[in-house]
């Protein structure tokens, strides 16, 4: 006989779409610190499969914070917001997640010459990004338990800068 205490609720997200973000010349923050591999545990199911259907762009394996990232380059890459500033896990600079700053930094023509259909799809329209600063592993202690972790924060901003290669 199934234990009734342990049953879990299940979300079915209806017409989901990507949130609309205000207008902004810049965008700041510290986003969610949640591991690809914990989400399902810290957010459910149905709010895991509705993200990533949501966001196809941004690949399954990479951190919650990742789609902030994504969502910021975006608009700085569109010409809608300025420059960007983000704190994330440094985790940022693995694959799983670099790859979300790779397609952000490459321009989208290049993408689409010899990548195939599944790099094109994945190509931001608008200029390149550029990082004007990246701090790939700071220290850090979380004051509310006193974890000490690794951060990584990234400054990014529309085409190249001068000195750019």
């Amino acid at each position: 006989m199934p234990d009734e205490s342990a049953q879990v609720p299940q979300w079915r997200y209806i017409h989901p779409r990507k949130a609309k973000w205000p207008k902004a010349d810049f965008v700041v923050g510290n986003p969610p610190f949640i591991g690809a591999s914990t989400l399902r545990a810290a957010l459910g199911d149905g709010y895991v499969q509705t993200l990533r259907s949501t966001w196809p762009d941004v690949p399954e394996s990479a951190d919650f914070v990742m789609y902030w990232w994504h969502h910021a380059a975006q608009a700085v890459r569109s010409g809608a917001t300025r420059s960007f500033g983000l704190i994330t896990t440094n985790s940022l600079r693995q694959t799983f997640n670099r790859r979300v700053v790779e397609a952000a930094m490459a321009k989208a023509t290049s993408a689409k010459a010899g990548a195939g259909k599944a790099a094109a799809s994945k190509a931001t329209p608008g200029k390149p990004l550029s990082l004007s600063f990246a701090i790939p592993d700071h220290p850090w202690v979380d004051s509310a338990n006193g974890a000490a972790v690794r951060i990584a924060m990234t400054v990014g901003q529309r085409g190249k800068r001068p000195g750019d290669c």
